[in-house]
């Protein structure tokens, strides 16, 4: 096994990946040359032609990812929504019937147990959480779970959590030209007129389940994206995941592995679990204020911010990589916590996590293999 670095990521690479859980759309990986590697567990692709191009190909035009290997996990009872309320920094409940929460859940002190994305789906809540925590934020549902049943004297069925994430594959369509390509989405999923033409017209961070009525639909469609640009999200069951796959890359959509994903998203300054949040930096430090909602109690809601996230960009090529030291003069006020090279900008970028009460100048000083290198204070890497 060999380890491979790539800007965030630690992947290894594997020959066989017999001991890898795989998605379902693991063998169109392969018949298409991607290069495998281990995340989280999971045999999945780095890249196909390759991270540079795949960026480019998801800046300008349009892209493809398996995403399969993410969680889901189902929350019902009538008492669902009112225990989410409780457990994370924002409310999924009083939103419009379609609307997707994007939430932190936190330990008691406010650590980052994960973040995750909340789908309502007729009165059962759907969470899209982290493949690599998925068995850790199970675990900290059922304790939260236990707590707040006795806490509110409840039933056993007023709050359920199951795993359901064998029961979704799901593939992410991502770019500027993402919008035309979900036609033959529509066509693949035989929607009448009415159902084609919400799928265009699906807003940010809205969803659709073609198939409501059920008490979790098979298929949903999303509008919220990883990578900065424009973007759908597809979970359905294997056959129609492999159908949807397979016109989409026939049409002209760009096949995308692990390394360009990570890429996009840091270019687009969102954050990566691991990275710019923990369990030891808290959502404040982290810069996602606006995603936690202190006007009611929930776990976590004693964090305190001591630090603050700043974006930075080397005129030159140098690559700063996460855990580097980060200097003002001759004081060291924080720590690298995502570098890589960004395809897009031809340069090295990072994030890094510094004292809450620093006066920025226009530069801060990176250590890389031991020389001090001058690293441009920004508001964001990409312009609009």
């Amino acid at each position: 096994m060999t380890e491979i670095s790539l800007g965030t990521l630690i992947l290894f690479s594997e020959e066989d990946g017999k001991d890898m859980k795989k998605t379902p759309l693991n063998d169109r990986h392969k018949k298409l040359g991607a290069k495998m590697v281990d995340y989280a567990g999971w045999e999945m692709p780095v890249q196909y032609e390759g991270i540079v191009p795949e960026t480019a190909a998801v800046r300008k035009k349009c892209g493809i990812f398996d995403v399969s290997h993410m969680g889901e996990i189902l929350v019902t009872g009538d008492q669902a929504g009112s225990f989410l309320d409780w457990l994370l920094t924002r409310r999924v409940t009083g939103k419009a019937p379609d609307q997707i929460t994007y939430a932190i859940m936190c330990y008691n002190d406010g650590g980052v147990v994960d973040d995750l994305l909340v789908y309502p789906a007729d009165g059962c809540y759907l969470l899209v959480v982290n493949a690599a925590n998925k068995d850790k934020d199970l675990l900290h549902l059922a304790d939260s779970l236990n707590l707040f049943r006795a806490e509110n004297n409840l039933s056993a069925d007023a709050v359920m959590i199951e795993d359901h994430s064998d029961r979704y594959a799901q593939i992410a369509i991502q770019g500027p030209e993402s919008k035309n390509y979900m036609q033959t989405v529509s066509e693949i999923l035989q929607s009448d007129a009415e159902t084609a033409e919400a799928i265009s017209g699906l807003k940010r961070f809205r969803c659709l389940l073609p198939d409501r009525g059920q008490h979790e639909p098979d298929t949903i469609i999303s509008r919220t994206g990883y990578t900065g640009e424009d973007g759908f999200e597809i979970y359905g069951q294997n056959t129609v995941i492999w159908e949807l796959w397979d016109a989409l890359v026939s049409a002209g959509c760009a096949p995308c592995g692990l390394g360009a994903r990570d890429a996009l998203r840091f270019e687009a300054c969102l954050p990566l679990y691991g990275h710019e949040m923990s369990e030891t930096i808290n959502p404040l430090d982290a810069g996602l204020d606006f995603f936690v909602n202190f006007d009611r109690e929930f776990q976590g809601d004693k964090m305190q911010k001591t630090r603050k996230l700043v974006r930075l960009i080397n005129p030159g090529k140098q690559i700063p990589r996460d855990g580097y030291p980060v200097f003002q003069a001759d004081l060291e006020v924080g720590y690298i916590t995502s570098g890589g090279f960004s395809p897009t900008l031809g340069r090295g970028i990072a994030n890094a996590l510094v004292i809450d009460n620093l006066v920025l100048g226009p530069e801060l000083i990176v250590e890389i293999r031991g020389k001090q290198v001058p690293f441009k204070v920004v508001d964001k890497f990409l312009s609009e």
